[in-house]
């Protein structure tokens, strides 16, 4: 298989799914898989879903880019049995809603699980197909609300500042798209497919900003074991601090970052003190730090703060709009928003996909179909045929190998996700630089959050930058399934240890890198943390 065809270039997802849950099988179609949206008559009604544009809905038109579309009655028998026909010959099947389409074709997402082995059928409902609350209704807001996040969001006292809509969503749909592929992977390693009862709110409470895990800022709102429920009072951990032409926001974390503010400001006697190199001193001095600050960022712009933050070593970011980021010229240039034409006749700016395989990025390549547009059938070649390696009830990943690199948050829940599922996670650190997320309150051995997330490895010491140390690593890499890193972008190949280079010592592995603005454009140099891409992205924005 070529890259150029996808990675799930031989993948059959049949779509019954309408609504937040068109967002999962999007994430299959950017990465070439053949999705196949079934409508009835009339088409989704979530096609006419406000905001509109050019009196189409906006969401369907984003979240249904690259699929197929094809409509079946199901009051007319040969349309039922195409229905049929088309779940025998899919690898995985998505339904969503309280009943979900499949019941309207006699069946349902378990019956056709039960029924067709091979499949892989993922039912999303709000709160899961069973269970005293599967009768109940989400919103985004109520997800925030009963997941917890909510409590957590808004200054210390008054009323709690609702998170902007979609990040729930957003967050579900990632999530139920892991599940999916994991089960797909799975039964390719043992011929069998399996039924996913997936509940949204369930994925919110495990993975928007939860109160265990890693730690994000509104997670410290609840301290040890829940003994304190609340809005806490770190507003001063990832500050933000208005400028000329608007506000940016600071994330200064490790000591070297905060040397550099202070040389930044000047080398203010009054915080000379090694003690400050400690991150919890520093919070607790934050508002006579941020009067420093203020002063010196009055009378400069957002471009030039985040200039002179970069040269200082501290990382900062320009706290954007959403029209700000639209005209971006970093988006653009790594092509993650791409001028398309949205809707019949109406071209605009789009999002254009999250992944960039091989160099290519694998997102918004055709407008969502009319209702209908395509035959009920696939296209292309049959589905991969399953080669039976693994055994049914062994964990998805077992006996896959990934060297671990990550740092901080991203890089240790990625790590956990496939040491949870039963991979052999081996984490690599050097003892001059050590995992940021290590930092512990005083007394203690490692942060809660770095237990949380890197449960499930194994612990290794390595300095990569010597001669011994690379001659180990690369006997590593020959007997590893993937590597995974989040360095800033560059390093790993400073250190030689490029893809090609990697590739030369093990043809069969796989690099995943991640950063938090890619590899390319203009932007790809800065650092980079989850407040500052969220600034940066005109999330901090919507947060009102």
């Amino acid at each position: 298989m070529q890259m150029a065809d996808g990675l799930l270039a031989a993948v059959r997802v049949l779509d019954l799914s309408t609504g937040d849950a068109d967002a999962v099988t999007r994430l299959f179609a950017d990465l070439g898989a053949d999705v196949l949206k079934v409508e009835t008559p009339g088409g989704s009604p979530a096609r006419e879903a406000l905001p509109t544009l050019a009196g189409a809905g906006i969401s369907f038109a984003v979240h249904n880019a690259n699929k197929r579309s094809a409509v079946l009655d199901p009051y007319d028998d040969g349309d039922c049995g195409r229905f049929h026909e088309l779940a025998a010959g899919a690898d995985i099947v998505v339904d969503s809603g309280p009943e979900g389409l499949a019941v309207a074709f006699g069946t349902s997402a378990a019956q056709l699980a039960a029924h067709h082995q091979h499949l892989v059928v993922l039912s999303i409902t709000d709160f899961g197909a069973t269970g005293p609350r599967a009768s109940w209704r989400a919103t985004d807001p109520v997800l925030y609300a009963m997941g917890g996040s909510l409590s957590r969001s808004g200054p210390a006292t008054g009323t709690p500042v609702l998170p902007p809509d979609g990040i729930a969503t957003a967050t579900a749909a990632v999530q139920a798209a892991w599940a999916a592929l994991v089960a797909y992977y799975n039964r390719l390693r043992c011929g069998t497919g399996d039924y996913i009862d997936f509940s949204r709110f369930d994925a919110v409470v495990m993975s928007l900003d939860p109160a265990f895990g890693a730690h994000g800022q509104a997670a410290a709102g609840i301290r040890r074991a829940g003994r304190w429920r609340g809005r806490p009072r770190n507003q001063d951990a990832y500050p933000i601090h208005p400028c000329k032409d608007g506000y940016v926001r600071l994330c200064v974390m490790a000591p070297r970052q905060w040397r550099g503010l202070r040389r930044w400001l000047g080398e203010p006697e009054a915080f000379q003190d090694p003690r400050y190199d400690v991150i919890g001193e520093r919070f607790a001095a934050w508002p006579q730090i941020s009067v420093l600050v203020e002063a010196l960022f009055a009378d400069q712009t957002m471009a030039e703060l985040v200039a002179a933050g970069q040269a200082h070593g501290v990382p900062i970011a320009e706290v954007l709009t959403p029209s700000q980021i639209v005209a971006s010229d970093h988006f653009e240039a790594v092509g993650a928003i791409t001028d398309a034409e949205l809707v019949p006749g109406v071209r605009t700016r789009v999002p254009s996909g999250y992944f960039v395989v091989d160099g290519q990025r694998a997102g918004f390549r055709t407008a969502a179909p009319a209702a209908g547009r395509d035959q009920p059938c696939w296209r292309g070649n049959p589905a991969v045929v399953p080669s039976p390696a693994g055994r049914v009830g062994e964990y998805p990943f077992a006996g896959l190998r990934i060297l671990d690199l990550g740092v901080i948050v991203a890089g240790g829940e990625l790590s956990r996700l496939f040491g949870d599922l039963g991979a052999e996670i081996v984490k690599i650190e050097s003892a001059d630089y050590p995992d940021g997320l290590r930092q512990a309150r005083a007394g203690e051995v490692m942060s809660e959050s770095f237990a949380w997330t890197h449960r499930n490895n194994l612990g290794f010491g390595l300095d990569l930058r010597s001669a011994e140390g690379g001659r180990i690593f690369r006997r590593l890499v020959a007997g590893a399934d993937a590597v995974f890193a989040n360095f800033k972008p560059g390093t790993l190949a400073a250190l030689g240890f490029s893809y090609d280079e990697l590739h030369a010592v093990n043809p069969r592995v796989v690099l995943a890198e991640s950063s938090a603005y890619g590899d390319a454009g203009p932007w790809s140099t800065r650092m980079g943390y989850g407040p500052l891409v969220r600034a940066a992205t005109g999330v901090t924005r919507l947060w009102t």
